[in-house]
């Protein structure tokens, strides 16, 4: 049986618990809030052994937040891979750039070329760790290639309905395009044109190559 010393022992340690817990969560509010500066020192005196997976992971998104990239890639284990995908996922162009300059990578340089949108680059890279939400990147890069085959290719990797859909959509769009292009271009070679025709349907294929650029 316990002795009182020990059950004392026991609700002495889950008081702290409780009282750790507390401080945590009070940290998180606080960051919530937009007080940054002030739950990154709270959760600095906690110590990183406390805190779980996911509070790491608020930890290290709030030293994101203040430039602070050599404390989150420690925090994470010294595994930047990790960080750098936190900051692709928040669309900070500017932070991944100042990231990649500290630790260079291969997946930070695709992130980054997809997110600066130079596509042909980021088909160019090399030795990256091909995640599902860069089968995504990847396929809608090609996409904007105008390479359908090669989308549905790296498409085929992942179920994603979404980018399915997109893919049709950009099919569809195109084929559109295309009819309304040779529609103009019949109209243009009669004798007695339309005029008002071939406006209508200048301005038609003008939407849809809109449409098409937007998807």
């Amino acid at each position: 049986m316990a002795t009182s010393q020990d059950r004392a022992e026991t609700i002495q340690d889950l008081q702290k618990q409780v009282k750790l817990e507390q401080k945590i969560t009070g940290t998180y509010k606080r960051a919530l809030l937009g007080d940054s500066e002030g739950a990154l020192k709270r959760l600095s005196s906690i110590g990183e052994q406390s805190l779980t997976k996911e509070q790491k992971n608020v930890y290290t998104s709030l030293l994101v937040d203040q430039k602070k990239y050599e404390k989150a890639v420690k925090l994470q284990g010294d595994h930047p891979e990790v960080v750098e995908s936190m900051i692709s996922k928040k669309g900070d162009v500017n932070a991944l750039k100042e990231f990649q300059q500290t630790f260079p990578s291969p997946n930070g340089a695709f992130d980054l070329a997809y997110h600066e949108q130079r596509w042909e680059d980021m088909m160019r890279q090399s030795g990256v760790e091909m995640t599902d939400k860069r089968y995504e990147m990847k396929a809608y890069g090609y996409l904007k290639l105008d390479k359908v085959k090669e989308a549905k290719e790296e498409a085929a990797h992942i179920q994603n309905q979404e980018l399915n859909q997109k893919i049709e959509t950009y099919e569809k769009t195109k084929k559109e395009v295309e009819e309304t292009k040779k529609q103009v271009e019949e109209e243009n070679k009669k004798d007695k044109k339309d005029e008002n025709k071939i406006k209508s349907l200048t301005e038609k294929q003008k939407k849809q190559e809109e449409a098409l650029k937007n998807l």
